[in-house]
């Protein structure tokens, strides 16, 4: 399956779920291991980034490619909210088709709050929170406002607002990518559970479908 190493060169697969694993240890560990090098790698680039602009002038330079950072950051974590979905959804499937009475389902199911939900997706939230959050200290409180008596004030203003906007900007879509993905994952596990509580297979099969579904739709709409 896609990974945080080389989802940036290989369009994702519309037609499956691309996650492979045979187990439910297996796929908790995917998850987290996923989240884990999708943020490391961010903040390489990020450092790497970083080494180069070190005061005003190479700021100014090489503007394009801190708002490319951004777009890459928001790409990136876009693409790992559909892989945890993915996770969600194969979780639930090799559940569901365990040789097991609904009370042990419906106990297993749970596993997908406690490893997806509460501890994958709660660790993106450090993309966020850190990856992101850490531009601010580096470009808007850090070389740009080192430069307040050193360049022209309405260039430095310029620059200043523009890094303050295109920071926020990015943050706020990361946290939008980050809500929607916890919202979506903890609204699937918590109907497929209530269903499987019910004894209802038709039902519950009809809410792994819904999933599915919306999952292909998203990886069709980050390929466009």
């Amino acid at each position: 399956m896609p990974t945080a190493q080389n989802v940036e060169v290989k369009k994702v697969n519309v037609n499956v779920i691309e996650v492979s694993a045979s187990s439910l240890d297996e796929i908790e560990e995917m998850a987290s291991k996923d989240v884990e090098d999708t943020k490391e790698k961010l903040e390489s680039e990020r450092n790497a980034l970083g080494e180069k602009i070190t005061d005003f002038d190479t700021y100014t330079k090489n503007v394009d490619k801190v708002k490319a950072f951004y777009d890459q950051a928001l790409k990136q974590t876009e693409l790992l909210s559909i892989r945890l979905r993915e996770y969600a959804y194969k979780y639930a499937e090799l559940v569901m088709n365990e040789d097991a009475s609904y009370k042990v389902k419906y106990k297993d199911l749970s596993g997908i709050y406690e490893y997806i939900y509460d501890d994958a997706a709660k660790t993106m939230y450090d993309i966020y929170d850190k990856t992101l959050k850490d531009m601010y200290d580096i470009y808007y409180d850090g070389v740009i406002k080192a430069a307040y008596d050193v360049v022209d004030y309405e260039q430095w203003y310029d620059a200043r607002s523009d890094a303050y906007d295109d920071w926020y900007d990015a943050r706020s879509d990361a946290y939008d990518i980050w809500y929607d993905t916890r919202c979506d994952i903890y609204d699937f596990q918590y109907d497929l559970r209530s269903e499987v509580y019910d004894h209802d297979d038709k039902r519950a099969q009809k809410k792994m479908d819904k999933f599915k579904k919306s999952i292909l739709r998203m990886k069709a709409d980050v390929n466009d």
